[in-house]
């Protein structure tokens, strides 16, 4: 009977590992399509701007969402990322490389004052290779916005994980 139930054991634990690999492919495919998606439309003439203001919103929304409304940093990230201001300055090409700098920093600065301490490096590469990306000298609108866009949104999905890890460890 032992027997049995360590073959069923067996059984059920190669059973999650496959679906465990077979969810992380599915991830991968979405995740690259997605951003083969973003270079596409960002790099027609014209970019799909909405798409951009609505990715660029996103971030924004994903930031302040765990943020208690009223707090002071919810109010800054808010009045930090106007959307509207954003959109206006992409569509009329008024986006300068200081504002794309500034916009990074700040960003990725948020990342780190809500994420773990334990994450500052990772963000900060992140961070870096965009910076990397502009100074090579082979930057342009096509492949900037779509790497900040990929690597903000992994720097901000580890703050959502730590989050979740730390409500999963007070409920026990």
């Amino acid at each position: 009977m032992e027997g049995s139930k360590s073959e069923e054991q067996r059984a059920k634990e190669g059973f999650d590992r496959n679906v465990k690999r077979l969810t992380e492919q599915v991830k991968e495919t979405y995740q690259r399509a997605f951003f083969d998606l973003l270079e596409q439309k960002v790099a027609a003439d014209p970019p799909d701007y909405e798409w951009i203001t609505r990715l660029y919103n996103e971030i924004r929304v994903k930031l302040t969402s765990i943020l208690r409304k009223g707090s002071p940093l919810r109010n800054e990230i808010e009045e930090s990322m106007d959307v509207e201001l954003f959109e206006q300055m992409i569509k009329n090409k008024a986006f300068q490389p200081t504002d794309l700098y500034n916009l990074v920093s700040y960003t990725f600065g948020v990342c780190k004052k809500l994420g773990s301490a334990g994450r500052d490096k990772e963000t900060d590469e992140k961070m870096q290779e965009i910076i990397d990306l502009v100074n090579s000298g082979n930057a342009n609108f096509a492949n900037v916005v779509p790497l900040y866009i990929k690597n903000i949104n992994h720097c901000v999905d580890r703050v959502y994980e730590d989050l979740r890890g730390l409500s999963q460890m007070f409920k026990k």
